[in-house]
């Protein structure tokens, strides 16, 4: 196959999902990966994609959120694995904290065997599946809805309220996605109610977990809510970039792998 046809294909698959990862592209095109790197830096090049760890994103990616629905189909299995390494670090009579995400719902489809949990949250995709938890008895504990604006697209709840509400919580652990966790950029989201409700949980919990998956590495989006060592853990499906491993080691933030 040519470069053109392959650059071709790329973009396509750019165009449907929003952002490429150099090993999924590697194994559809049968290519090595040194190949699809070329390729990607001459899409780059043609500013047709952004280079990010990983692979490559739309030049505009960062700059909207897509709906719930379509964020909750991408990489699914690499959140599963996230979600599930969350869960082993929550103990029985934990308060915990969700945030809003495609990742944290699954740490709401994982929580079984756990006694006595307080969970409190404001995205409504898990509040819904915990509900249904606690009807079918896998999930017996307390659950707290934050109340607020809803965003009908993103599925959470904001505003003053919600944050006004978080204040009065004190909570054993905090579980908050992010659309970027960088070194150089900080944890950044979209939407700028969103992080605000962020920082705030952030403020009230005694540790911190921020659960991503692995496109969420070396990349930015509008607003940053947080800075890279204000969080105590990062769960991600995998390793940090090998030239970030002293700084986390000298600020004390741990990276779990899924």
């Amino acid at each position: 196959m040519l470069q053109v046809e392959r650059m071709s294909m790329i973009v396509a698959e750019l165009n449907a999902k929003g952002r490429v990862t150099v090993n999924e592209l590697a194994d559809q095109l049968n290519v090595s990966k040194v190949t699809i790197r070329r390729d990607l830096d001459a899409l780059s090049r043609e500013n047709k994609l952004v280079i990010v760890h990983g692979g490559g994103i739309k030049p505009n990616f960062t700059l909207y959120e897509a709906p719930y629905s379509h964020r909750n189909s991408i990489y699914i299995q690499e959140k599963q694995r996230v979600g599930m390494k969350a869960v082993e670090l929550i103990q029985d009579y934990d308060v915990i904290a969700l945030g809003v995400g495609t990742t944290t719902i699954q740490i709401a489809n994982h929580l079984f065997n756990k006694k006595n949990l307080t969970i409190i949250t404001g995205c409504i995709q898990v509040l819904n599946s915990l509900i249904e938890r606690k009807k079918s008895g896998y999930f017996t504990g307390k659950l707290i809805f934050l109340g607020g604006e809803i965003d009908t697209d993103q599925m959470f709840a904001s505003g003053s309220m919600t944050i006004e509400l978080l204040e009065k919580f004190h909570i054993d652990k905090a579980f908050i996605g992010a659309n970027g966790y960088s070194i150089a950029d900080g944890i950044t989201t979209y939407d700028i109610d969103e992080g605000n409700v962020l920082k705030k949980m952030l403020q009230r919990s005694n540790k911190v977990h921020v659960v991503i998956d692995h496109s969420k590495i070396n990349v930015k989006s509008m607003y940053r809510y947080a800075e890279y060592n204000d969080v105590d853990y990062v769960i991600c499906n995998e390793d940090s970039p090998q030239e970030w491993k002293d700084k986390l080691a000298q600020e004390g933030v741990g990276w779990v792998i899924a």
